[in-house]
C-alpha cells in the first residue's frame, strides 16, 4: 500500500509545474519516512529501491543516468533517514527530512559530475554558486516534505 501510494504521489508529481526544470519536492519521501517511523529501515529501503525501479520501468528509463542518479542519492537518503531516526528523541521529523534531501541532492551533483562532468572543474563561481542553489534547494523541499509528513502523523494519533 505504500509503495503504491509512493509511486502514486511520484508520478503526480511529474504533472506539477516547477520552477526548475529538474526540481520536485519529493512528495514520495513522504511516504519513506512514514514507513521508516512505522516499519523500520528495512522497510523503508526496500519501498525506495522498488518504487525507484517501478517508476523508471514505467518511464522507460532503467539503466540510464537518470536511474543511476536516482537510486543511488534515493537510497543513501534513506540511509541518511534511518540513521537519523535512530537518535529519534533529539531530532524532528522535519530536521530528519531537511537532512535527507540535503544528502540526496549532494548525492545527485557528486553521480553527475562523475558520470558527465568529471572533465569540469568546479573553481567556477556559477559553478558554486549553482551547488549552493541545489542544495539550499533540498534544504526547502525537505523542509515542505519534513512539515507535511509530521503534520499526518499528528492526525493519525489524533
Amino acid at each position: 500500500m505504500f509503495l503504491l501510494l509512493a509511486l502514486y504521489l511520484s508520478f503526480l508529481e511529474t504533472l506539477v509545474p516547477k520552477p526548475v526544470p529538474w526540481f520536485k519536492i519529493g512528495f514520495a519521501n513522504m511516504v519513506t519516512l512514514l514507513v521508516l517511523e512505522k516499519y523500520g529501515f528495512k522497510m523503508a529501503l526496500e519501498q525506495t529501491a522498488l518504487r525507484i525501479f517501478i517508476q523508471n520501468m514505467a518511464l522507460g528509463t532503467m539503466l540510464t543516468p537518470g536511474f543511476l542518479i536516482s537510486l543511488t542519492a534515493g537510497l543513501g537518503a534513506v540511509f541518511v533517514m534511518g540513521g537519523l531516526f535512530s537518535r529519534r528523541k533529539n531530532l524532528s521529523l522535519v530536521a530528519i527530512s531537511v537532512a535527507a534531501a540535503v544528502f540526496h541532492n549532494f548525492i545527485q551533483l557528486v553521480v553527475v559530475w562523475f558520470l558527465l562532468f568529471r572533465s569540469i572543474t568546479i573553481k567556477s563561481r556559477y559553478t558554486l554558486l549553482f551547488i549552493l542553489f541545489f542544495l539550499l534547494l533540498g534544504v526547502v523541499s525537505g523542509a515542505i516534505t519534513g512539515v507535511l509528513c509530521a503534520r499526518i502523523r499528528i492526525r493519525r494519533e489524533a
